[in-house]
């Protein structure tokens, strides 16, 4: 009973932005079970009413039943309403896209955004899962994680986003001290050509909560803007830090399962789309 649970979670876990649709063979390689295996879960899922089968493409997708209990969920993040209304602020006053992320097993998954109304801006979806140690957004959830949770991550085949992703574990240990010395984090282009992100921790109770960045176009977010955007950030994440200890003393402890899914190369960040299209040092230096 507890394995069939357990693989249904990896396999609906497995849809994403990237892959929204689950053919039989495609869920068998996905977990690594027969293909009749395969097939039952995937019909069972869809007799629970959270898939449902294109009898053309000869595929599965997630149902409109889902996409609701995707949203109950996100409603019930607490925080996350507190700081929406930050994340507003933020966009009005840089004109840049503004994200919130939690970690979510071992990767960074945003939950919520304010997309710039620049016509060159990002395309960054809520709820899809990246890698914790490919880009600002990223790295500033893993530089504040317990050291034992670090140590697991660097451990494991780290994949690279795109060229200007670090893989190596020594640089990116280098780079996490850096984070923490200064207190944000700045990066080119590690998880999309052409982006940069600024992004900082927010912290309650002595725990972390999540990351909030700024991210565009590298033209619009030079390191020349970066001392300007961090304080912006810190602002930022200390009014939501407070808000929250008005509000309630029992925070939730973000410690989700793992996303099943993987993350190949070639930049499958968020990317820059024209619309009509289908300890603190000194701020400044990328990463």
């Amino acid at each position: 009973m507890l394995v069939g649970v357990e693989r249904a979670g990896r396999l609906l876990g497995a849809f994403s932005h990237h892959q929204p649709t689950m053919s039989v063979q495609g869920a068998s390689a996905a977990l690594g079970i027969s293909p009749s295996a395969a097939y039952r879960l995937l019909r069972s899922l869809e007799f629970g009413g959270l898939l449902v089968y294109d009898p053309e493409a000869r595929s599965y997708r997630l149902s409109a039943r889902m996409a609701h209990l995707g949203q109950v969920a996100l409603s019930a993040i607490d925080w996350r309403a507190v700081a929406r209304p930050y994340l507003r602020r933020l966009k009005a006053e840089t004109g840049e896209t503004v994200v919130l992320l939690v970690k979510q097993g071992q990767h960074a998954v945003v939950v919520d955004i304010e997309t710039s109304d620049h016509p060159l801006r990002l395309s960054y979806p809520v709820g899809e899962p990246w890698p914790l140690h490919a880009g600002a957004t990223n790295l500033v959830l893993l530089a504040y994680l317990p050291e034992e949770e670090i140590d697991a991550i660097l451990g494991q085949r780290l994949v690279k986003v795109t060229a200007r992703t670090v893989t190596v574990p020594g640089r990116l240990r280098r780079k996490i001290q850096r984070i923490r010395r200064r207190g944000y984090a700045y990066t080119v282009g590690e998880l999309t050509p052409g982006v940069a992100a600024v992004a900082v921790p927010v912290h309650a109770e002595g725990r972390l909560l999540g990351g909030l960045a700024i991210l565009g176009p590298q033209t619009r977010v030079p390191p020349s803007r970066v001392p300007h955007l961090v304080g912006k950030l810190r602002s930022a994440a200390l009014a939501i830090r407070a808000d929250l200890a008005v509000a309630h003393r029992d925070l939730p402890a973000w410690r989700h399962r793992e996303p099943e899914r993987r993350v190949a190369a070639g930049g499958l960040g968020p990317r820059l789309q024209m619309v009509g299209e289908k300890g603190h040092g000194a701020p400044g230096a990328a990463d």
